[in-house]
């Protein structure tokens, strides 16, 4: 696999395909262990979007600069699960990560699945923001408030990750990034000021 990884993602723009082993295995049957196979899959999925831009329920356009970080990546997540196969004692539990080099036409329609993906995201974080400013001054508790501030930082956060991935593979956002980070800025002034 690691071979194979290699050659590939030296020639440019890929995406990256998975399929994760799930905690629903009937095989699995302890609550435990399936709680562990649930973050086990849930933290390898977050490590893979990290890399790239969602186009569609498991596949992701990686940009090229990021390919020997996608590399360390799935030997990673390859190693977690073998780990974890080891000392539950399940058997056939691999994760499947194909990466696939894009021809110069299949990056294009990959990014334009990824832009409209990565577009409607934006257009859902704009409304969850228009309407969390809406009921900032209905809060009251402190504690409440401090929280609300922190997540919202961690969003703009965000958003410069999926910034830099969008210049990084050439997608538009029709400046909703600049909305996004112009109303997370207010929310932090209103919530600044009902604070003190």
């Amino acid at each position: 696999m690691t071979g194979e990884v290699n050659s590939q993602i030296e020639k440019g723009d890929v995406v990256v395909v998975y399929d994760l082993p799930s905690e629903n295995r009937t095989e699995v049957g302890h609550k435990q262990i399936e709680l562990k196979i649930k973050n086990l899959r849930i933290a390898s999925i977050r490590k893979l979007h990290k890399l790239g831009l969602l186009c569609t329920e498991s596949v992701v356009i990686v940009p090229r600069n990021k390919l020997e970080e996608l590399r360390k990546v799935i030997e990673e997540i390859n190693r977690d699960y073998e780990e974890v196969s080891n000392d539950e004692g399940l058997e056939n539990f691999k994760p499947t990560i194909k990466v696939i080099e894009l021809a110069k036409d299949q990056a294009e329609e990959f990014k334009d699945i990824a832009e409209r993906k990565l577009l409607r995201k934006l257009d859902e974080a704009i409304d969850r923001i228009s309407d969390l400013m809406a009921e900032i001054d209905e809060i009251t508790e402190e504690a409440k408030l401090k929280k609300l501030k922190s997540n919202v930082k961690r969003a703009m956060r965000e958003l410069e990750h999926i910034e830099e991935l969008a210049k990084e593979l050439g997608i538009k956002t029709n400046g909703k990034v600049d909305l996004l980070y112009s109303l997370y800025d207010k929310a932090l002034e209103k919530i600044k000021e009902v604070i003190e």
